[in-house]
């Protein structure tokens, strides 16, 4: 679910988080330093979806914020950054991957690990841990042949949670043109998996 729908209740962790935008703002360096310290998972996670690599997610996380602290002047401290960041992160992976020459592995290896990014434990049985493991790497291995652009699309709208209209925004695509993109990418993965499972013994 997203947490960016403007007619939910705000949380206690967002109203913290724009009372430090605010400060930050106004040039509070240990504001923004907050800001990073309860953001940057998520940007990390995001970053590494889009790149397959969590040396290059640190990198594009790290550029990320180098980024949002320049331009902080600019943004409207009465909306949620977090929707600013998403669309920061995913312009900066982009630009990595350009320069890397990475499209053709653009989504590839480290997705984020559930060690890394959940609080709860892992499961206590093995055989559940590895079909999960394998399931995790059956769908890196399936978003990495997905077009870029239907690939983008899928990561921010069934992985990040945001809305149709938030996607669209982000990649400056209307609204149907993203659900467009979604749905066949979605098509593709169930194909692809049904043929995965078709080749099981």
């Amino acid at each position: 679910m997203s947490e960016f729908d403007a007619e939910r209740p705000i949380s206690a962790e967002a109203a913290e988080i724009a009372a430090l935008l605010e400060r930050a703002v106004t040039g509070d360096a240990a504001a923004f330093e907050q800001i990073v310290m309860r953001t940057e998972r998520r940007v990390l996670a995001l970053a590494s979806r889009l790149l397959g690599s969590m040396d290059d997610a640190q990198d594009a996380a790290q550029e990320v914020f180098i980024r949002a602290f320049k331009y902080l002047h600019r943004f409207d401290a009465r909306k949620p950054i977090e929707p600013w960041l998403v669309g920061i992160t995913v312009n900066v992976c982009r630009t990595i991957a350009r320069k890397r020459q990475q499209y053709a592995r653009f989504f590839l290896g480290a997705a984020p690990r559930e060690e890394e990014f959940a609080e709860t434990e892992s499961s206590t049985d093995p055989h559940a841990d590895l079909a999960s493991r394998e399931q995790r790497r059956a769908l890196r291995t399936v978003l990495a042949n997905l077009p870029e652009k239907e690939r983008t699309a899928l990561v921010l709208r069934d992985l990040e949670g945001l809305s149709t209209a938030e996607v669209a925004g982000i990649l400056g695509s209307s609204e149907a043109t993203v659900r467009a993109q979604i749905s066949s990418a979605r098509v593709k993965i169930k194909k692809a998996f049904d043929r995965m499972k078709g080749g099981r013994p």
